[in-house]
């Protein structure tokens, strides 16, 4: 045989086992998940979003008024999966528990989308204005409870008072989203020499799967860290995550954000700086920040918080904690731990029920 051929032959036999990999790890990891509806949406700029329904549990209070329903918008590099991971480290199906009515909004990022309409800009715009829509036509209420994470927060950071009227949302609940942004490695320094169109989409998604298998005993490294603490996740649960929530990175996505981080850091859009609308916001809000996060610091998620109603004379409806070893927690949180970590449950989705179900 020829040294082409057997090169060939090589090629042929690695790619076969690679999609054998993937496919066996895939089907041994995924974990389904019940949903009442799903629902897509057509935006109007040729994009599309949908909603996952998580019908509250019936209860014996009854609340006057009700609560509102809750939106749970996830962030970047991830889907609706984000804080319904498994059926016991979920804040969703905490919520849906206790009585709320739960939507899960899958943003045009974690679907097949033209590259040219994958722009934050255009998720502000389509994308949450939408879902808040349908959530209060499905539900007939004047409002509801918004929690984001991550970019899920960024984006109401923008859209509040701009394209989702502030009389809509209730109550914010906003968890690893940083109202500053950190470039967490040097090498994405290089994409400051990159024309936006030219930034690539880092297509994590098949190499999370494709890596899901060794989760728990490959050797940490420093992108680890950035991501999550891999010391605050129970066995198994980085694997699942790896597997059934992340999405792969858009290039104008990450154009957006290295834009803002190669600057001074500040959230702007169309010149203006987001914090500066948040000045006159008085609905009640929650943050959360991870002592570890190496994403979302807690100095940048502060940034948010001491915007939000900095001109509203006597506002004080706003928190702030971070999630660490010195301030009580069982372990420094990472980001991706912010939604599975070991004691996540006590930790983060006790409080933030707490929060939400306040009349």
């Amino acid at each position: 045989m020829s040294v082409a051929l057997t090169v060939v032959a090589v090629l042929v036999a690695l790619g076969l086992a690679g999609w054998l990999h993937l496919r066996y790890w895939v089907r041994k990891l995924t974990v389904p998940l019940h949903y009442a509806s799903t629902e897509r949406l057509a935006l109007a700029d040729g994009a599309a979003i949908e909603l996952r329904h998580l019908a509250h549990e019936p209860s014996d209070e009854v609340r006057e008024p009700p609560l509102p329903p809750v939106l749970i918008v996830h962030g970047i590099g991830a889907n609706h999966r984000n804080l319904d991971l498994t059926n016991d480290r979920s804040l969703a199906r905490v919520l849906a528990a206790a009585g709320r009515d739960v939507w899960l909004l899958r943003l045009r990022s974690a679907l097949p989308t033209p590259a040219r309409l994958m722009r934050f800009d255009a998720m502000v715009k389509h994308d949450v204005p939408t879902a808040v829509r349908a959530v209060l036509a499905h539900t007939g209420q004047p409002a509801l409870d918004y929690v984001g994470f991550s970019m899920g927060g960024m984006l109401l950071y923008a859209g509040l008072g701009r394209t989702v009227p502030l009389a809509e949302v209730r109550r914010a609940v906003l968890v690893g989203s940083p109202g500053r942004i950190v470039l967490p490695l040097s090498a994405m320094r290089a994409l400051r020499f990159l024309p936006r169109a030219l930034t690539p989409s880092l297509p994590v998604r098949v190499l999370s799967r494709l890596t899901a298998f060794a989760a728990d005993w490959l050797p940490t490294t420093p992108l680890h860290h950035v991501v999550y603490n891999p010391r605050n996740m129970p066995p198994g649960l980085a694997g699942a995550a790896l597997v059934n929530m992340i999405e792969d990175l858009p290039g104008a996505l990450l154009a957006d954000f290295a834009a803002w981080g190669f600057a001074d850091g500040e959230l702007r859009l169309d010149g203006a700086r987001l914090l500066d609308g948040l000045h006159g916001v008085e609905t009640p809000v929650a943050f959360y920040a991870g002592a570890a996060d190496g994403l979302a610091p807690p100095d940048s998620v502060r940034a948010a918080h001491d915007a939000w109603g900095a001109n509203v004379p006597g506002f004080t409806d706003k928190s702030f904690a971070v999630l660490g070893v010195a301030h009580g927690s069982s372990a420094d949180y990472g980001h991706g731990d912010l939604a599975a970590g070991e004691a996540v449950a006590r930790e983060l989705f006790e409080p933030v029920l707490a929060f939400l179900d306040r009349g």
